[in-house]
């Protein structure tokens, strides 16, 4: 069976065109949102990192700009994510992580590198450190968000890019605030900040020059949309010139 058969019989993430006029059926369609996140134009140089890649969307699209090196950092099996102890006997029914990565790594030819890995216990003597680390739709899902960007701060020696879901209401609270949202019965979110808590995140993981570069409305195919705000920051040294 050919890579694109095997393509049309996943679930996917994320929608990828593995060929002209061939894009998986993913949740979301990150494409028509590529220019808010701000990923420089050219990646010509750079070591780069995309944490939690899923089918690979990031880490394919920092390829395509021209790093010399990708590294796509994920788990294997659904039970070693982060669930709530109510609920961690549903993770048994998912299905593994990874298969859409594989295909579409075969798809495109890419030269990204898939490890397997918890951001927990990420350690820049085994994967080295990188001018730039991508984070996208993750850290909403961890248990200790404060841990990975510590973990991330580790690996960053230049420009940290962090896209998460935030709540709008709370966002209206003059402090950094955060809601507990682990006790719903749907996807797994222990802790949902407001857009100015995630910024103080970053600053109190080791980041500086932590800056806003935009907050958009996520749409899924599947009905529901997620407000994302996107953050910049700086950690060690400036990024390879492009």
């Amino acid at each position: 069976m050919d890579v694109l058969a095997r393509a049309d019989q996943l679930s996917w993430y994320h929608a990828i065109e593995l060929a002209p006029g061939r894009v998986t059926d993913g949740m979301f369609d990150l494409r028509p949102y590529v220019a808010r996140y701000g990923l420089p134009e050219r990646m010509d140089g750079m070591r780069a990192l995309d944490v939690g890649t899923f089918d690979g969307f990031w880490a394919f699209e920092m390829e395509r700009r021209g790093a010399r090196e990708v590294v796509a950092l994920d788990l294997e099996h659904e039970p070693e994510l982060d669930w709530p102890p109510r609920r961690r006997g549903e993770a048994d029914t998912c299905a593994a992580r990874g298969d859409g990565f594989r295909v579409a790594h075969e798809a495109l030819g890419s030269s990204v590198r898939r490890v397997e890995g918890n951001i927990y216990e990420a350690d820049p003597g085994e994967l080295g450190t990188f001018d730039l680390v991508f984070c996208g739709s993750v850290l909403i899902h961890l248990r200790d968000q404060l841990l990975a960007l510590e973990r991330i701060a580790d690996l960053c020696q230049g420009r940290f890019i962090c896209a998460e879901a935030y709540d709008p209401l709370i966002e209206l609270l003059p402090v950094p605030v955060t809601r507990y949202r682990a006790d719903r019965p749907k996807s797994v979110v222990f802790w949902e900040p407001s857009a100015r808590t995630w910024r103080r995140m970053l600053w109190t993981a080791g980041f500086d020059d932590v800056e806003q570069r935009a907050r958009l409305k996520l749409r899924s195919r599947r009905g529901f949309s997620v407000r994302h705000v996107v953050l910049h920051a700086r950690h060690g040294t400036p990024p390879a010139a492009a």
